[in-house]
């Protein structure tokens, strides 16, 4: 008896509840039924945002409900609104954020935020919430799939979301606006495109931050205007101050140069002058590691409390520079409060300074060699987790600046350890994040569309969860497959599960430049899953689907077909057995080196021209060492660019050359460097591990041979049987910049990449 006046109450609640919340028809028989109200000066963005919902419930419904300035005489409304009177809770609860609430009364349904880009992420997620529509992928064609329904009704109209960051986006690389407007889609507010000033991406609503990326001689001090008159701006290196324009990835500047300071303010303050209206500027390291040598560069740095940063101090560089950033912060402070500044910690900065950065200058922190298999906090990350924690003690102004989405036509799920990093590092205060992606396009890097084909859940997902991390990938994952392939979505998973749980059990890191091919080789075609992964994709194939579901698998069962092909025709390299001690000529007429097969395939990095000049490496082994035979034709080897006096220290050549790359029966490090030019300068990885290099300038070329004492590699050949290795060749035309020529389809620094070489018996 005492029940029942609770379950009456738990009754007449939902009763309540149903009356105030009660479905809303958009449109009846693919008619209109409602109305969008959008205030005739809402500014572009909320503008945008009532034509985006317009359009989308026309193409699902068919009807094309009316954009009104104020209440028509439709039955029901969707108000969009910025800051309205009347949702004081919600309004507080979102505070200065980029969130949004939705929420019914009666007939009239209001999309509302604190901000225009709220109300424009809390259209999509309406939608959202009230159809299967789903922006699978950028793709214009097929890359939207939705159920049409002519009687489109919101049933889902009472929720709030505010993100746990403030700045969340992709630096789409490569054409498209198409691939920004997906993201947007999702909810970023940050893109690379809004960096500038363009009527084309103005009402997007996003973050806007001045200056673009790499830039202290791109924008600030260009080598144009400043080289001639002022050569001691710039780094001196190699004996010479140094003009950026020269240098394929520009240089950085002479940091200890009062003038060059006083200039570069000067520079700063035109530059805020004509865009006045970003509230964060961007001073950005050029993509290079070389430094001033300079005699003021590179003397200790005495600090104001007395201690000295001697320049081989790992913090030496980053030191140095943030002494010379935290003089134009001061004066950025003095002159534009309320306005931060950019950078880079990054190359030498990663390693953050010992000294304190001052307060307006935040940090765009790049772990860029992470093994991006592992979280952040991974022992294998032990290196990366402890730069960013050193920075976190040093400033709260961190934005997360990432690389999870450059991945080939392989798909490497990053969507579990991008959100694992930042759920760790927004439980340390970090709110900013941004990552860059390969656009869905074909660009000058790279495929972005074959990536696509195979990466759309992984991206998807990573882009959804950047708001806040705190999700479930298990529950977004199957949210994708559900609404792509729907019958098919359990066939589709058991793919991308199998592939997987084998990429994450293979040997050797992932880094964000991984060679596809390597992976499928050691995640796919050597585990022997190829079949499986095959028939899982044929299973899927059966079910009926979507149209635009059909060509989602079409173009995933394409790639997967084109790239099993390609790692298929990775040869096992064969390294021949000789004796011991025997005649290594650099003329390699020896019968061992004549019987030893040679390999000639050397393939440009990301282009599929092949070098343009023959080369081939050979390879033997006796019982202590590995040896690698190079022959490097050029036409006129007195024409070759490369430095000509043996220098004897352990420094990256410049123009021709060649590296080598071995992996290691080691637990660290994962594979050695070895990098030889004509003139027998040499670089190694690991600058202690003994390894030999003997080279010879000739009538066609240049030969090398290098051996390695297997005592350096950490290999027994007495019971290995297979190691991994590449050979690339550094070739330098005349007025063009250095080009590398790994053999095959292999890369350095990338394992996964490495071609297997099989040690004869």
């Amino acid at each position: 008896m005492l029940k029942a006046p609770g379950c009456l109450l738990f009754s007449a609640a939902l009763l309540s509840s149903a009356l105030i919340h009660a479905a809303l028809p958009l449109a009846s028989a693919g008619q209109p039924v409602a109305e969008i109200i959008c205030p005739a000066d809402a500014g572009p963005v909320l503008a945008y945002a009532a034509k985006e919902l317009q359009e989308h419930i026309a193409m699902i419904s068919g009807a094309t409900l009316p954009i009104l300035p104020a209440p028509g005489p439709a039955a029901g409304r969707i108000i969009l609104a910025v800051q309205p009177v009347g949702f004081a809770a919600d309004r507080e609860q979102i505070g200065d954020s980029d969130g949004f609430a939705v929420r019914q009364q009666g007939a009239t349904v209001t999309v509302l935020g604190n901000q225009p880009k709220g109300v424009l992420t809390g259209v999509y997620k309406l939608l959202f919430r009230n159809s299967d529509i789903i922006w699978a992928r950028p793709n214009t064609e097929f890359g939207t799939i939705f159920t049409p329904n002519a009687d489109l009704t919101l049933t889902d109209t009472d929720f709030i979301d505010v993100p746990a960051t403030i700045l969340r986006g992709w630096q789409m690389i490569g054409p498209g606006l198409e691939s920004d407007v997906w993201q947007y889609r999702q909810g970023s507010n940050w893109s690379s495109r809004t960096m500038r000033d363009d009527p084309e991406t103005s009402h997007f609503g996003c973050v806007r931050e001045f200056g673009g990326g790499h830039n202290l001689t791109g924008l600030y001090i260009r080598g144009d205007k400043y080289f001639a008159d002022h050569p001691e701006f710039f780094p001196f290196f190699k004996g010479a101050r140094q003009d950026p324009r020269q240098i394929r990835m520009r240089t950085q500047l002479c940091f200890t140069n009062a003038d060059m300071t006083r200039a570069f303010i000067s520079e700063l303050d035109q530059l805020v002058a004509a865009s006045p209206d970003y509230s964060t500027y961007r001073i950005m390291i050029e993509d290079v590691w070389q430094c001033c040598e300079c005699p003021e560069c590179s003397k200790p740095i005495t600090l104001p409390d007395g201690t000295s940063v001697a320049p081989a101090d790992e913090d030496f560089r980053s030191t140095q520079f943030f002494l010379w950033l935290n003089q134009i912060a001061r004066h950025f402070q003095a002159h534009y409060p309320g306005k931060r500044l950019l950078t880079f910690g990054y190359f030498f900065t990663e390693t953050p300074p010992r000294i304190t950065v001052e307060p307006n200058i935040s940090i765009s922190f790049c772990p860029i060699n992470k093994n991006s298999k592992r979280a952040i906090d991974d022992p294998d990350n032990d290196v990366y987790y402890r730069r960013f924690l050193s920075w976190m003690k040093n400033t709260t102004e961190l934005t997360w600046r990432e690389y999870f989405g450059l991945c080939g036509p392989f798909p490497r799920p990053m969507d579990a350890i991008a959100i694992a990093d930042w759920r760790l590092v927004n439980s340390y205060g970090v709110r900013r994040t941004y990552s860059e992606m390969y656009s869905d396009a074909v660009g000058p890097r790279m495929d972005g569309v074959a990536s696509w084909n195979v990466n759309a859940p992984y991206f998807w997902v990573m882009a959804n969860a950047n708001w806040n991390p705190k999700v479930d990938v298990k529950a977004l994952r199957d949210e994708f497959f559900r609404r792509v392939y729907g019958p098919a979505a359990a066939d589709v998973k058991a793919f991308y599960a199998m592939i997987e749980k084998a990429f994450l059990a293979a040997p050797g890191n992932s880094r964000w430049n991984d060679r596809a091919v390597g992976n499928w080789r050691l995640a796919v075609v050597e585990p022997g899953i190829v079949e499986p992964c095959r028939e899982a994709l044929t299973r899927a194939a059966q079910h009926p689907l979507h149209p635009n579901s059909r060509k989602m698998l079409d173009a995933l069962q394409h790639t997967f077909a084109e790239q099993i092909a390609i790692a298929d025709n990775v040869p096992n390299l064969r390294v021949g057995r000789c004796a011991t001690e025997q005649d290594l000529s650099l003329d390699f007429s020896t019968p061992a080196w004549q019987a030893a097969p040679a390999y000639t395939n050397f393939i440009e990095l990301n282009k599929s021209k092949p070098v343009p000049h023959p080369t081939t490496v050979r390879f033997l082994y006796d019982d202590v060492y590995l040896h690698i035979a190079l022959q490097c034709n050029y036409p006129d080897p007195t024409q070759m660019a490369y430095e000509r006096n043996l220098h004897g220290i352990n420094q990256f050549p410049a123009g021709e050359g060649a590296e080598f790359f071995l992996t290691s029966g080691k637990e660290s490090p994962a594979y050695y460097q070895f990098v030889v030019d004509p003139a027998g300068n040499r670089f190694s990885s690991d600058e202690t591990a003994p390894w030999q290099a003997r080279t010879a300038v000739t009538a066609n070329g240049w030969n090398a041979l290098i051996s390695v004492p297997w005592s350096t590699l950490g290999h027994d050949p007495a019971t290995t049987d297979r190691i991994r290795g590449t050979v690339v060749r550094l070739s330098k035309e005349p007025n063009d910049r250095r080009r590398y020529y790994p053999l095959f389809n292999s890369a350095g620094h990338s394992v996964a990449s490495f071609c297997p070489m099989h040690l004869e018996k």
